[in-house]
């Protein structure tokens, strides 16, 4: 997308817009801002933030300026305008929770929260607080509004689901690929039946109980510093998850019956039944989570050691009904046996299936550590099956198991697993090849960010672990990245709203990556099995995979769908396991890759990328539209401030102090490199009289951070392009110059800008 300016007799610009399909412009759009930021209009800092005397003083100062009734008749209604923002973003500023609010979520923000059915409105979240929400100081008004924030949004999108769940269908489709003597790979058209089936559900649901006992709250606990995620545990004593589910095969019984013909002959036929579903596997349980810091205290004995273990840990009991009762306790906490390094993570896991006359409960001990930056170093032990000692069972006849539950623990055997898992680096670090800051960096460095840059958006990880059992072992190796550019697959559902503040998601759509996963067993016997499987977003709460592999059950193909919460997977076997072949399997991942690349790279992001070039251009036009609008209420505007700019700046001069000789701000076409076309012509606006209004005790500091063409008096001349601010000024009787882009800081005066004679 491109624009030319031509400029009319009266000095405005007339933009013509054209649609060369330039992405770059697209990100600036998006980021482009909607509304007057009531810093900037009020001349004022974010940080540090302004006090009350700092708001006071800016609004003083511009009430002199732009009060409607100190104007003459034909500036009356321009003053009127200007002068109604300023007292918004004056009242807005002034009032601590709105200030909170706006630094939030913005001026919109503020207008929502604060109007009917907002959290501050008639009916909202405030006239529901026990605590009044005035009384709060500002930063527990903070915590209390993100709070609440997340507990709606987070109501909103579970609202989106009314159940979660899977709903798993196994499809025979293994007479698609077939393999003859000579390994040669022939694919035929199926014809799928599906074999099996598997359902499962689960709902959770928080349970409080009534104290059998009084316990009085550590100081910790009612700590106004405490987390959002802490004070949500507050809340409820015990967090218990039902979960069902059934699985088995479909069978279709053949009947046989004679049919007589009219001849008086008879034949036996084959009827093919309706399918009859057969139940193999039947599993019903629950999993609770008490929260023992909210159940008994932390005071008192709970607060010394043994019991102090169980109150800084996490516990959860999972209990299995149906098809074998099954109590599972897991007690999981963090151990810094030195201080300075590292905690590890150690999580205890006992398991009881049968009688304890039969055997004592199996355990699972699980330890890992952070041992490099992103590195993470796991160990797993199992016992499996545990018999008592012969010595005890010769003392009490009644221990020792059944011949039953001999064979139904056959496969109970003990565990090793060493394993090593790499997590992907953070996204710390972005920058746009077109950013005039990345202009100023040397090559080397340019390629370093690049580099970096590609590695935190690929978010490439990794693990890999050995296992040994008596039985055998092998060793897993799993890794998964992003393809393409776009959108990560691999990330969760996202939340505005965190204890942090407020994070809005993009407003117009992004191209979409693939997170490919690749999963690998060698086992002892050499023998290999492996799984490729790619996932795209297509849907902000809805992914699509797609994967293809060997395993024991022949070449198997996997289709899954996905969202919040709810899934649905397609395992179709493609090739039997007599006929399976590395080549079949490498075929048959080949052409659904290759077919996918097609529609990806043939229409889908060509489309997107149209659309967003529309986006774009049809956005510029609007923006380069309001140019002489804009032009004109940054002219009023300044005619407005000159008087009371003019007598300070005659001050300035009398005591030797800051003057502001010119300033200038817009679009200036960039002398190292080639500008683009329809962009080789500076485009820039006198802004000396707004400059110098910000001039405020013989200084001129605008943060970096402020929208500078939002500024009192300016106005955007090239929107959309990276522009410049030149300020020539005079302090104590010398002349001065400073050039600044338009996201760099001005500090006026310094010893650095001074101009050489």
């Amino acid at each position: 997308m491109s624009s030319q300016f031509d400029q009319l007799p009266s000095g405005e610009f007339r933009a013509t817009v054209e649609d060369d399909g330039l992405d770059a412009d697209y990100s600036m759009i998006a980021e482009y801002p909607e509304e007057v930021d009531y810093y900037v209009l009020l001349g004022l800092s974010r940080k540090p933030p302004p006090t009350d005397a700092d708001i006071r003083s800016a609004y003083r100062n511009l009430t002199l300026s732009f009060h409607p009734d100190k104007q003459p008749p034909h500036l009356r209604d321009a003053a009127e305008s200007h002068f109604r923002h300023i007292q918004e973003a004056y009242e807005t500023l002034i009032d601590p929770n709105k200030r909170t609010v706006y630094d939030i979520a913005g001026a919109e923000g503020v207008r929502q929260e604060w109007g009917q059915l907002g959290a501050m409105g008639v009916g909202g979240e405030a006239q529901r607080q026990e605590v009044g929400v005035k009384a709060m100081s500002p930063d527990e008004f903070r915590r209390w509004f993100l709070k609440t924030m997340k507990k709606r949004e987070r109501k909103a999108v579970e609202s989106l689901v009314s159940s979660r769940g899977s709903i798993t269908l196994g499809v025979n489709a293994s007479s698609m690929i077939s393999v003859d003597e000579d390994e040669d790979v022939t694919f035929h058209i199926p014809s799928p039946k599906v074999t099996t089936y598997g359902v499962s559900y689960n709902f959770r649901t928080p349970v409080s109980i009534p104290q059998l006992w009084t316990t009085e709250k550590d100081e910790d606990s009612q700590n106004a510093e405490d987390t959002e995620e802490v004070q949500d545990e507050k809340l409820e004593d015990i967090q218990v998850t039902l979960n069902a589910g059934i699985a088995g095969g479909l069978a279709r019984p053949m009947k046989k019956v004679t049919i007589e013909y009219e001849d008086g002959t008879e034949g036996d036929e084959s009827i093919q039944m309706p399918p009859i579903v057969a139940s193999q596997n039947f599993q019903f349980g629950a999993t609770v989570r008490p929260n023992f810091k909210n159940l008994v205290g932390t005071k008192g004995i709970w607060a010394k050691h043994p019991f102090s273990l169980l109150r800084d840990s996490s516990v959860t009991i999972d209990a299995l009904l149906l098809p074998t009762p099954t109590v599972k306790v897991n007690l999981a906490r963090a151990f810094q046996p030195l201080p300075g390094i590292k905690p590890f993570q150690v999580s205890a896991t006992s398991i009881h299936t049968r009688s304890l006359l039969e055997t004592p409960p199996s355990l699972e001990v699980q330890v890992s550590k952070e041992i490099a930056k992103r590195k993470i170093g796991v160990f797993t032990w199992s016992s499996g099956l545990i018999d008592w000692p012969e010595f005890l069972q010769e003392r009490f006849s009644s221990l020792g198991m059944s011949a039953q539950s001999a064979v139904a623990s056959m496969n109970e055997v003990s565990n090793l697993q060493i394993g090593l898992i790499s997590l992907p680096s953070e996204n710390t670090m972005e920058f746009n090849d077109d950013d005039e800051e990345s202009e100023e960096l040397d090559e080397d460095t340019r390629h370093l960010l690049t580099k970096k840059r590609n590695i935190n958006r690929s978010a490439e990880s990794w693990q890999t672990h050995l296992q040994v059992s008596p039985g055998g072992g092998g060793l897993v190796l799993t890794y998964s990245r992003n393809l393409f550019s776009g959108k990560p697959a691999d990330d969760p559902v996202k939340t505005e709203w965190s204890s942090e503040g407020y994070f809005p998601m993009p407003t117009m759509d992004q191209a979409r990556a693939v997170r490919l996963e690749i999963s690998s067993v060698l086992g002892l016997d050499m023998s290999l099995q492996w799984t490729i499987k790619g996932v795209r977003r297509v849907g902000e709460y809805t992914r699509v995979g797609l994967g293809i592999g060997i395993a024991d059950k022949g070449i198997m193909m996997t289709v899954s769908w996905s969202r919040l919460g709810q899934n649905i997977n397609l395992p179709i076997n493609v090739c039997p396991a007599n006929e399976a072949t590395s080549g079949a399997a490498a075929l048959a991942a080949i052409f659904p890759w290759l077919a996918y690349c097609a529609v990806e790279f043939g229409y889908i992001r060509p489309r997107d990328r149209k659309k967003r070039r529309q986006a774009a251009a049809k956005r510029h036009r609007e923006l380069t539209k309001l140019i002489p609008k804009k032009r004109e209420e940054s002219l009023q505007a300044i005619e407005l401030m000159s008087d009371q700019v003019q007598r300070r700046q005659a001050r300035e001069e009398a005591q030797d102090g800051l003057i502001i000789l010119k300033a200038e701000y817009g679009y200036i076409p960039p002398v190292n490199k080639k500008p683009k076309n329809g962009f080789t012509e500076p485009r820039v606006i006198d802004v000396t009289i707004p400059v110098a209004a910000l001039v405020n005790r013989g200084q001129l500091v605008i943060p970096g951070k402020s929208i500078k063409f939002q500024i009192l008096g300016f106005h955007d001349p090239a929107p959309l392009l990276p522009k410049r601010l030149k300020i020539w000024y005079k302090f104590q009787g010398r002349e001065h110059y400073v050039e600044t882009g338009d996201k760099e800081d001005v500090v006026c005066p310094m010893r650095t800008h001074l101009m050489s004679v």
